[in-house]
């Protein structure tokens, strides 16, 4: 069995980009993309606030986001979990592709795929590939807030993995100036079967920080705090 900190260290699927264009909510992906050219990097802190013997752990990681194309973007992350099992070293890689984009009606639908590669496991995991499609409406009468849901399948990795088909919700709604509310949800029971929340402040138009906890679906305490900084260039 996978230890809950590896676990965890799966939830994150491409940290959130809220600056210029969101390239995840909180855990799950949106319908946006980066535009051409465009950099996002972010620096990643997770923890259970708890011993080792309890459970805790600390996770350290980046995310790295291009876009390809206004329509495509490319990802990588990496991470280093610490926890009473020991330490575990994970990277991922991901693109994504906006489908469909309608400025007048605010929607916005894509695809994409993301690689789940454990560089360093000694519990034995193996690389799974989580594929989704999503769609996104904003509502101008609520705030600006956007609303998202999408589903997801997942291939390979483990053989007792769990769920391996669900679904993604997720809500960002603007609170007042820089800051906004942010809360996802991954279902099934599995590493990526979250529900999360937390507040996202733009420092300036390209600087983000977002806080938050997340929840798991099953498993007593399984929670974590997160804090992500981020750039976009």
């Amino acid at each position: 069995m996978l230890s809950r900190a590896s676990v965890f260290v799966y939830l994150i699927l491409a940290f959130t980009a809220l600056a210029d264009a969101q390239t995840t909510i909180f855990n799950i992906p949106s319908a946006e993309t980066l535009q051409k050219a465009s950099v996002n990097v972010e620096a990643d802190f997770l923890t259970k606030p708890a011993k080792y013997s309890e459970g805790g752990y600390q996770t350290y990681g980046y995310r790295i986001a291009y876009g390809v194309t206004n329509k495509t973007e490319i990802g990588s992350n990496f991470y280093l979990t610490r926890s009473g099992d020991g330490s575990t070293a994970d990277v991922e890689f991901s693109v994504k592709r906006n489908l469909y984009q309608n400025e007048k009606h605010a929607i916005s639908v894509s695809a994409g795929a993301i690689a789940f590669v454990p560089l360093h496991d000694h519990l034995g995991d193996r690389t799974s590939v989580l594929a989704y499609g999503n769609v996104s409406r904003t509502v101008k009468q609520l705030g600006g807030m956007t609303a998202t849901a999408g589903v997801y399948h997942v291939f390979y990795g483990l053989n007792d993995f769990g769920t391996r088909t669900g679904a993604m919700l997720g809500i960002v709604q603007p609170v007042k100036g820089r800051v906004s509310f942010v809360a996802d949800w991954f279902s099934g029971h599995n590493r990526f079967g979250y529900a999360s929340a937390g507040i996202n402040v733009n420092i300036t138009k390209r600087q983000y920080i977002l806080a938050g906890y997340s929840f798991g679906n099953s498993g007593r305490g399984n929670n974590a705090l997160a804090v992500y900084y981020g750039v976009t260039f």
